[in-house]
């Protein structure tokens, strides 16, 4: 199954990239999973071997599934793998079916980045971040990215 993930991101890429030889931006769907059903898993531990995903592309747009409950925005954070602080990285996201924020390279610049997402309701009240390398991402090892020049 991450095989198939795995092949599934780097060959979309090579599409993308074989497509744009003129220089245009690449898009490349990164995914946090949400468990939906009730007693579901809880949003996971974190992956023991999480794929790194690499990407020399002018930007990378992250997508989510929105949690079971109502939301009004979500925040982002981003930070460098393998450390422990994070940091903002957008605040105010609109609340959508199929949330989603577009990273562009020179926000972060080149590095190997984890990402994290929080949900924020009407009164404010923020659910615990769910990250890019728990098991409940997608590809289901939990992911990283490696952003190259």
């Amino acid at each position: 199954m991450v095989r198939k993930a795995l092949k599934t991101v780097f060959l979309s890429a090579a599409i993308l990239l074989m497509a744009c030889v003129s220089g245009c931006t690449m898009y490349m769907a990164a995914a946090f999973k949400y468990p939906r059903a009730e007693g579901a898993d809880d949003g996971g531990s974190q992956a023991v071997n999480p794929a790194g995903v690499s990407s020399s592309a002018a930007e990378v747009t992250l997508a989510w599934d929105p949690p079971p409950s109502a939301i009004a925005s979500y925040k982002l954070f981003f930070r460098i793998h393998d450390t422990a602080g994070w940091y903002s990285l957008v605040e105010g996201v609109a609340a959508d079916p199929a949330p989603e924020y577009t990273v562009q390279h020179s926000a972060l610049g080149s590095g190997i980045f984890d990402f994290g997402v929080v949900a924020v309701n009407a009164e404010s009240a923020e659910s615990s971040m769910h990250v890019s390398l728990q098991t409940t991402a997608e590809p289901e090892t939990g992911w990283y990215l490696v952003w190259g020049d």
